[in-house]
């Protein structure tokens, strides 16, 4: 009976409460129960049982559990279960080894017990336990008969084990197996998800068509976010949501930095409150050049829908870096273009006019001529910040502004038609400031309009010296248009050196070669006396000496130089000879783009 009991895939416990309710009946007596080990092998408790009370079984298994170890006189069971042979009581009452279970067993009503050990092959499995009301000694028949069902409880338990462990195995193998036809599943999406993103890219769709493809999929808006652009895909009404949203969190706290995996977060609202969002970095080479969002918390995505964000931004990082190669290609040209006209050599400029236009430029249209000195950057770096600068102002407007970079200087070529000049100076600053990282104060200037290659190079000479004549003025942190340099501004656009070398010359040339013969600095005297407004104090303070010592140099000056700097006149000339040496310093009569030689 307990054999079929055991092949009808009847649980452990009303088995061990069949085997001894099997016992009571087959033997004749009133109780039986059987003890397994607990789950720490420290004591002995009872599993099945028949005839016995609840109260019994919660007393012996709580109150007094039978314990393996750490008694002074072992339990009758325990004596069965280490010892491997039955353990019989005649009287539980007075039996030194039932002390604990004494009252219980009086309340219960049984007098005598025999504990029989249930053996296996591999140990011991528990004891079957068996009680009569009356005395009752336990014959050898009786003994030989509870060994016999004891071997068969042993073997239906650890037959009902093995069941057990094998059902056990077969619902972790269909829950493995289940998982992995999921994970499968979930593998061949997402690995369709990136052919029909890849396909797109390949397509020549673009960032955007990636991005309305993830928003169908997704079925949220989608906004791809990078310093040149801001693409929205998918609903347009809950894509410019997601913008304004974006555009809120740069006047608020700072987002955090994308990491190199998807992380949610919370948007600020104008009204205060905040929205999820999900955002994907858009990585190349450890570098962040965009970034995906979408709405939502980050735990209402899928898998799938995460692996596709992922997918997507790893195809748009191949989009950027395919738009970074054609702009940095673009970029080279455009400075070989600008450097052809701005020095002459190479096609015609007709040619190179032409080659300008098939790149999006007419440089026949009035344009701005901004210079401005760079800090010796990678050209790379130049080229992130100012095609930076470049999208933000130009957008999409026809003729489109033309940069590069030649020798020390980035050269912009801004479009102005027919507006004035000052215009450009809003551009310039920007630029200018776009190169002015790390506490570095730049310093731009702006000539023109030109819109031949003549007038571009007279331009870019002008804008140039402007420059250079502010840098060496100290000037720094402002952008320069020509009427900031007063009467500087005419001789800048001078072209006859050789006769402004020559007033110099008449001028200043005594005092010069009296300096040279005698080792004086004089003619810087004279320069600080006249920023000084002729204040002997003011230019003894900036030179360090006593002002008795700049009016001696004063004198000493007027007389090597045959003028009294009292007459109006000779002031002038002497004043603007000064302004010449200094623009003379910094014209192209040096050469086109080298560096300027310092002033006396």
């Amino acid at each position: 009976m307990v054999g079929a009991a055991v092949n009808g895939g009847i649980s452990l416990d009303e088995l061990l409460n069949m085997v001894s309710r099997t016992a009571s009946e087959l033997m004749g007596y009133d109780f039986c129960s059987v003890t397994v080990p607990d789950a720490n092998n420290t004591a002995l408790v009872i599993s099945g049982s028949y005839g016995l009370s609840e109260d019994y079984i919660r007393e012996v298994n709580a109150l007094h559990p039978i314990r393996l170890q750490g008694m002074s006189i072992p339990s009758p069971s325990t004596q069965a279960f280490k010892l491997g042979i039955p353990i019989q009581i005649e009287d539980t009452a007075t039996n030194p080894s039932f002390v604990p279970w004494a009252a219980a067993a009086q309340r219960q009503g049984f007098s005598s017990m025999i504990a029989v050990p249930i053996a296996a092959p591999n140990g011991t499995l528990g004891t079957l336990n068996c009680f009569t009301r009356l005395r009752h000694p336990f014959t050898s028949e009786e003994v030989s008969l509870l060994t016999i069902l004891a071997d068969q409880v042993a073997i239906a338990i650890s037959t009902a084990s093995l069941r057990a462990e094998q059902a056990r195995a077969i619902v972790e193998l269909t829950s493995l197996n289940k998982a992995l036809e999921e994970q499968y599943t979930l593998q061949r999406q997402v690995a369709d998800v990136h052919r029909h993103l890849t396909s797109l890219a390949l397509g020549g769709g673009g960032v955007e068509d990636v991005g309305t493809a993830l928003a169908e999929l997704l079925k949220r808006p989608v906004v791809v976010r990078s310093d040149q652009d801001t693409v929205m895909c998918g609903p347009e009404n809950d894509a410019r949501s997601l913008v304004e949203g974006l555009k809120e969190s740069t006047s608020g706290p700072a987002l955090p930095n994308p990491t190199p995996v998807l992380s949610g977060v919370e948007l600020p609202l104008p009204d205060g409150s905040s929205v999820p969002a999900v955002s994907a970095p858009v990585v190349i080479r450890e570098e962040v050049v965009a970034t995906i969002w979408t709405t939502g918390a980050l735990s209402g995505l899928t898998p799938l829908e995460r692996h596709a964000m992922e997918h997507a931004a790893t195809v748009m990082a191949l989009e950027f870096l395919h738009a970074r190669s054609i702009a940095e290609s673009v970029w080279h040209r455009s400075g070989q273009i600008l450097s052809g006209i701005l020095l002459g050599s190479g096609p015609s400029p007709s040619v190179l006019f032409d080659q300008a236009r098939r790149l999006g430029h007419d440089l026949a249209e009035p344009h701005a001529v901004i210079v401005t000195r760079h800090d010796r950057a990678p050209e790379s770096e130049l080229q992130s910040r100012l095609t930076s600068v470049l999208t933000s102002r130009s957008g999409g407007s026809v003729p489109r502004p033309f940069m590069g970079v030649h020798k020390d200087y980035v050269i912009a070529l801004w479009p102005v038609g027919s507006e004035p000049l000052v215009a450009a100076r809003a551009i310039a600053d920007e630029i200018r400031l776009s190169l002015s990282e790390g506490g570095t104060l730049q310093i731009s200037a702006v000539a023109g309009p030109a819109s031949d290659p003549a007038g571009y190079v007279e331009a870019f000479a002008t804008a140039r010296g402007a420059a250079e004549l502010g840098r060496l003025r100290g000037i720094s942190g402002r952008t320069l248009l020509l009427n900031d340099l007063g009467m500087a501004a005419v001789f800048l656009q001078g072209p006859d050196t050789a006769r402004l070398r020559s007033y110099c010359e008449e001028v200043l040339g005594p005092l010069q070669r009296y300096d040279a013969s005698h080792g004086t600095a004089l003619t810087h005297t004279l320069s600080v006396l006249l920023h000084c407004d002729l204040d002997a104090h003011k230019a003894a303070a900036q030179l360090s000496v006593h002002a008795s010592t700049i009016l001696r140099r004063r004198r000493l000056i007027e007389d090597t130089l045959g003028r009294e700097m009292t007459n109006v006149a000779a002031l002038t000339s002497i004043a603007a000879a000064l302004q010449l040496e200094e623009i003379l310093a910094v014209t192209g009569a040096q050469g086109l783009g080298q560096q300027p030689d310092p002033l006396p």
